[in-house]
């Protein structure tokens, strides 16, 4: 499917290319990214492998082990997990990469863009899921996932291609929630070189990805390259900027609260993963 879908995007003119915008309304520059949190919390030994972030409009924070299919409500306020669940029971196995809300249900995607959707449970609670494959994964590595509202979609990132459509640009594809299948216009198909020369990166591979809900950019970490990307959903390139290594070791989610406030978290690597939250400090 996705292979029939690539030339209509191409002949259509749907892929997004742009370069930086001329007065791009940043989200990124409301943070003191240089600055430490304010506030960072080393998690709890089960959450060595976190991997996406997800919040919801009520400001719930979720997060998702890396090799079973068990969610996590967190609270960072309190430094507590509220509730745990899972999809399947035993938790089914496989590579997570990321998380998404849908009203009041969860979908996972794995590294192969396969999906697992499903309702919230209660703490300890294992849930019926539905299983649908993307297609995307013949094209490349996946580690990202948003929920798109304006039309129902699942932006699903590209972390490693896979093909000749995907190397040397940074994709992310856009799949219908509705349709069940990708659909035009693809949301992103940029040109790695726009994003490695603004942000002085040597590559950039996506860990995660999250819409702004205030101005619906797209913010993609890259825990290899230890930066961000703020792009628009036409694909314009805002900026991107670096993470401190020492406090970002594996940026692998990032979330928007309500409040504006920017939450990263990192994998534990050698040490401990944690959540670190930015406030924000500019308009």
């Amino acid at each position: 499917m996705l292979r029939l879908i690539i030339p209509i995007l191409l002949s259509a003119g749907f892929l997004a290319s742009a370069g930086p915008r001329a007065d791009p309304e940043s989200v990124l520059a409301r943070y003191d990214l240089e600055a430490p949190p304010g506030d960072r919390w080393e998690l709890p030994r089960k959450l060595d492998e976190i991997s996406g972030l997800a919040v919801d409009a009520r400001g719930r924070v979720f997060a998702h082990e890396d090799e079973r299919a068990i969610i996590f409500e967190l609270e960072p306020s309190t430094h507590s997990v509220v509730r745990r669940f899972a999809f399947g029971s035993p938790a089914i196995p496989g590579d997570f990469e990321a998380i998404a809300l849908v009203g009041d249900s969860v979908v996972l995607v794995t590294s192969n863009g396969v999906l697992y959707a499903g309702a919230q449970g209660r703490d300890g609670e294992s849930v019926r899921y539905v299983r649908l494959d993307t297609g995307v994964g013949r094209s490349c590595e996946v580690e990202g996932l948003a929920y798109e509202p304006d039309d129902r979609s699942l932006l699903i990132a590209c972390k490693v291609p896979r093909d000749a459509f995907t190397r040397g640009h940074v994709t992310v594809f856009r799949w219908s929630l509705d349709r069940r299948r990708l659909v035009p216009p693809a949301a992103l198909h940029v040109p790695l070189a726009r994003l490695t020369g603004p942000g002085g990166v040597p590559d950039f591979h996506p860990s995660d990805l999250t819409r702004d809900p205030a101005t619906g950019h797209y913010l993609l970490p890259a825990a290899r390259e230890h930066a961000i990307a703020e792009l628009t959903p036409a694909g314009e390139v805002v900026q991107v900027v670096r993470l401190p290594r020492k406090r970002h070791p594996q940026a692998e989610g990032i979330a928007v609260m309500p409040d504006g406030a920017l939450l990263v978290s990192d994998e534990a690597g050698r040490g401990r993963a944690s959540l670190s939250v930015y406030p924000r400090v500019r308009k």
